[in-house]
């Protein structure tokens, strides 16, 4: 699979991959992850956890792996991994790693896969997933793209059961969240102040 590096994109084997996430205890995947900010800061605070940051955006994960390549003490985090792909062709040497998966405020294509409860969620997750995996999802909800109404608590679950079901998981909870439960990404800041702009989150474990 490809992973991009700040001197840029790099083959890395199944054989590698496997090399790479042998010191860590657990590992969490961060779907469209834009600037990188949220797997990043994630791995500083575990450093027994890979955070893999995947985006299409190569730019933007050159970017991102050039701030997590930085020394610890400015900013750095050598357990912070960024690879390229999107949602629905995931590299093959992702199947089956992510003990924690995170979907902060997607967009675009993904985020009509979501508010649809389209098939391909089932097979993204099955994808991804350990036996036992946990996956976060957190939505804005006061921009729906074309054609879709504004998601409520009520209406994501309706979407999404069936998907999540056939993927092993069950929703734990699916509700409006406050200010203080905002994710650690530069766009959840950024949605959340100095606005009254509402987030939807939904918590579901295999």
């Amino acid at each position: 699979m490809q992973v991009i590096t700040r001197r840029g994109p790099q083959q890395l084997s199944a054989d590698e991959f496997r090399e790479r996430r042998a010191p860590y205890s657990s590992t969490l995947v961060d779907l469209g992850t834009g600037d990188g900010a949220w797997p990043r800061r994630f791995a500083r605070d575990f450093p027994q956890c890979l955070a893999i940051g995947v985006d299409s955006d190569r730019d933007a994960l050159r970017a991102a792996a050039k701030l997590a390549e930085r020394k610890p003490a400015r900013g750095g985090a050598a357990n912070a991994l960024y690879v390229v792909g999107q949602a629905e062709s995931l590299p093959p040497e992702l199947r089956h790693v992510a003990d924690w998966i995170t979907i902060y405020f997607p967009w675009s294509a993904l985020l009509e896969l979501i508010l649809s409860g389209d098939p391909a969620i089932a097979q993204i997750l099955t994808h991804l997933s350990t036996d036992r995996a946990r996956c976060s999802l957190v939505l804005n909800a006061d921009a729906p793209p074309d054609g879709f109404e504004r998601p409520t608590p009520q209406s994501l679950r309706a979407a999404l059961e069936s998907s999540l079901g056939e993927a092993g998981y069950r929703i734990t909870s699916c509700a409006m969240l406050d200010r203080s439960e905002t994710p650690q990404t530069t766009w959840g800041g950024r949605l959340v102040k100095g606005s009254d702009r509402t987030m939807l989150g939904l918590e579901a474990l295999r």
